[in-house]
């Protein structure tokens, strides 16, 4: 045989290989399109206030994800085949390993798209996936169904049609989610850049020998609770010594989002826009912050999920821009493939995913809440920089967020804590942060707001959100020495940027809140959960903060 026989012989096997495996490949396509694309840009479009990047960030690492994941698909495929090949003419192993393939693609693709409708909210708390157990049985239903399908074309029409008509039911498929991409897509304005605000730890160690005015939001303490342990341990009243303590505060909303451009900005969010354009607008034409740039202070906010885009009329000093940033591969899919996992397994196997939260802040060197990054940063830099200009520094911490895992000190557990141990850590992590002041002698120069976004509740639903209603808010004026003390004052959020602007005139906790009447009508907004709430009720409150149960509508509704 000459050369040019040889040539055309090994063109003829190699045209006869690829069409063997061409239907495989087709099927691994799909696989990992619809995990490594489709899910993550699917979940980015619809989640996008979760995430401080944008749809051009992702991109790079989302490719190189779907290349890697089909490339070593193609691998194992090649392999597959030919060593079949070199045991029999016919692959019949071959194409039942690609069968399967599909067989799991599918189910898969099912369990993602019509069966994660049940899927718990993300909200760091723990999950029973013990109670999704008649999941599985769908999920088990589903994929008997198909299997015995498979086995029946298999049986009659053969291995070789079998894989064909798995390849155009792939086929089919991508053409669903490519579909579906594009409308979520378009419909969720998912390329929009954001060019976002991302605050760092610079200056975490520094203070004025000037003026400070610090707000230290905790997140999730309820004044109700936070009041129940101060009584149970009174000498924790002595971490709050110059303070005066407001049980009586109602919140403005149930969740932190809407809460955030209310204690900076003062404005409450009524679903006139976007949400994302409205705390953009509210940083920018925040009251707190014009007085403060009026008087000379430095801005800054250590604040790990502030949804503020583009033009700033402000400078946050600790702030730098990551539009131009590249996403770390590794770390980005770690955190990506938990939510894969989390939507794709079937139930019974979503554990595994190891998911509580999506969790993509340590992609970047930016500001932490943890307790553990912000004792580590008090425990290295005990000794603070001093710096002759006045200071702001709003500092939010997960408080006593779920999921509960410290102990009273602040030192993580190998189980789980309760929320009154979380309420403890939140005092001592919020106390060690007081001493530092002092020990620095930055503590009588300095207004302190401990507060909270919110309180906590155990699950979602419409009651507790209600509960929410009243956070923890207490109040130390400069200059201000007494012992710690409660005011029946009726405050509301709503009343923060009249009182930020009398204690930043000098005056004590009770005179910034003198004005206030003693008995009043309030207003609470609320959601029936974090997930929906582009529809908004106001309840109006004339009772206590705490008695949710008398809450009343007023029948005006917010829709987006």
């Amino acid at each position: 045989m000459n050369a040019s026989a040889q040539e055309i012989k090994k063109q003829s096997k190699f045209k006869n290989a690829f069409k063997a495996l061409l239907p495989s490949y087709i099927i691994a396509f799909v696989f990992c399109f619809m995990l490594f694309i489709y899910e993550p840009l699917l979940m980015y479009s619809t989640n996008q206030l979760d995430f401080w990047f944008d749809m051009a960030l992702m991109i790079g690492p989302v490719l190189l994800g779907f290349l890697a994941a089909f490339f070593g698909c193609v691998l194992v495929l090649t392999a597959v085949y030919f060593i079949n090949r070199a045991f029999s003419k016919e692959p019949s192993v071959y194409r039942i390993f690609a069968v399967v393939l599909f067989l799991v693609m599918f189910v898969t693709y099912v369990q993602g798209n019509f069966l994660s409708g049940n899927l718990p909210a993300l909200d760091g708390s723990v999950i029973n996936w013990s109670e999704f157990a008649k999941n599985d049985i769908i999920t088990v239903g589903i994929a008997a169904v198909a299997a015995g399908v498979l086995i029946t074309l298999l049986v009659r029409k053969g291995t070789r049609k079998t894989l064909f008509v798995t390849m155009i039911a792939s086929a089919g498929v991508f053409a669903l989610l490519l579909v579906s991409l594009v409308f979520e897509l378009i419909s969720w304005n998912a390329f929009v850049r954001k060019d976002s605000v991302i605050t760092t730890n610079r200056n975490f160690d520094q203070v004025s020998a000037d003026t400070n005015f610090i707000i230290i939001l905790n997140d999730a303490v309820g004044s109700s609770e936070f009041n129940s342990v101060l009584e149970k341990y009174p000498e924790y009243k002595e971490v709050f010594e110059d303070f005066t303590y407001y049980p009586d505060t109602l919140g403005c909303f149930p969740c932190t989002r809407d809460t955030i451009p209310v204690v900076l900005g003062g404005a409450v969010n009524t679903n006139e826009m976007d949400f994302d354009k409205f705390s953009s607008n509210a940083m920018n034409n925040s009251p707190l912050f014009r007085e403060l740039d009026s008087r000379g202070y430095e801005i800054n906010l250590y604040e790990s999920e502030l949804v503020w885009y583009g033009a700033q009329n402000f400078d946050i000093v600790n702030s730098t821009n990551y539009t131009n940033y590249t996403l770390p591969f590794k770390t980005f899919w770690k955190e990506q493939l938990k939510y894969v996992g989390y939507k794709y397994l079937p139930y019974t196997l979503k554990k595994y995913s190891e998911i509580e939260s999506m969790d993509f802040n340590g992609l970047i060197d930016k500001y932490l809440w943890d307790f553990r990054s912000i004792y580590n940063d008090i425990e290295t830099h005990p000794e603070l920089q001093k710096t002759d200009k006045k200071s702001f520094r709003f500092v939010h911490t997960e408080g006593a967020h779920i999921p509960f895992k410290y102990d009273k000190y602040g030192e993580i557990l190998e189980g789980y804590s309760d929320y009154e141990t979380e309420i403890e850590a939140t005092i001592h992590m919020t106390n060690e942060y007081i001493k530092r002041l002092k020990e620095n002698g930055a503590y009588d120069n300095s207004v302190i707001i401990v507060m909270a976004d919110h309180g906590n509740t155990d699950l979602n639903d419409a009651d507790d959100m209600l509960v929410r209603a009243n956070p923890m808010f207490l109040v130390k004026g400069i200059n201000e020495h007494h012992a710690f003390e409660k005011s029946d004052k009726p405050l509301s959020y709503t009343d923060l940027t009249d009182i930020y602007t009398k204690l930043l005139d000098g005056k004590s906790a009770k005179d910034a809140c003198a004005d206030i009447p003693d008995k009043r009508e309030r207003f609470f907004m609320w959601y029936r959960n974090f997930r929906l709430e582009d529809h908004i009720e106001e309840y109006v409150v004339t009772d206590k903060a705490w008695e949710w149960q008398k809450f009343k509508k007023t029948g005006r509704e917010f829709d987006l």
